[in-house]
């Protein structure tokens, strides 16, 4: 397999990009949370209201493996904290190329805020109601990335995103084949 998988935190643009790389390279593309929400027949915010967090990264974990197995090589956008949990690093490396768009942190913030979607994403929920919404926000980001760092310097590149051809040479340059 060679799929593309895109790693990083909310906001760093996997689906964006990613939709991107497929078109370049001629791929297929996959946003990850979008396969669980069709295969549980739920919103990711249902699925974390009945199963909680750790229902959904099994559901998660279900997801990429199915996905890791196919036969044609897809670009993938996983959830943030796809490779955190279970095995799903290991089969992240296994089955395809790992990308972390290392986007930092004060353009994701604004990039959430940008959208309004901290009180759309379950993990995030609770900045969107705090008193100073904004900074607990940026406290959830910098926390979040402190405990996600460590999988996601595991990439085979890392890369601050941006226009897909610039995308596309780095990642060839360390090794991706498409």
């Amino acid at each position: 397999m060679n799929h593309l998988y895109l790693i990083g935190l909310p906001a760093s643009g996997k689906t964006t990009l990613g939709r991107q790389l497929a078109a370049y390279y001629g791929r297929g593309f996959l946003d990850l949370d979008h396969r669980i929400v069709a295969d549980a027949g739920q919103t990711i915010p249902e699925i974390f209201a009945r199963e909680g967090e750790d229902g959904f990264r099994r559901r998660e974990a279900v997801a990429l493996a199915a996905v890791a197995s196919q036969g044609l090589p897809l670009v993938v956008a996983t959830g943030g904290g796809t490779p955190c949990f279970f095995d799903n690093l290991a089969v992240l490396h296994a089955s395809g190329f790992v990308l972390w768009l290392d986007v930092g942190l004060p353009e994701l913030k604004r990039r959430l805020v940008r959208r309004n979607q901290a009180a759309t994403r379950p993990l995030l929920a609770a900045t969107a109601t705090a008193t100073t919404p904004q900074q607990a926000l940026a406290e959830w980001l910098a926390r979040t990335l402190e405990a996600r760092a460590g999988f996601y310097a595991q990439a085979r590149l890392r890369h601050p995103g941006g226009k897909v051809a610039e995308v596309a040479a780095a990642l060839e340059a360390a090794g991706f084949q498409p």
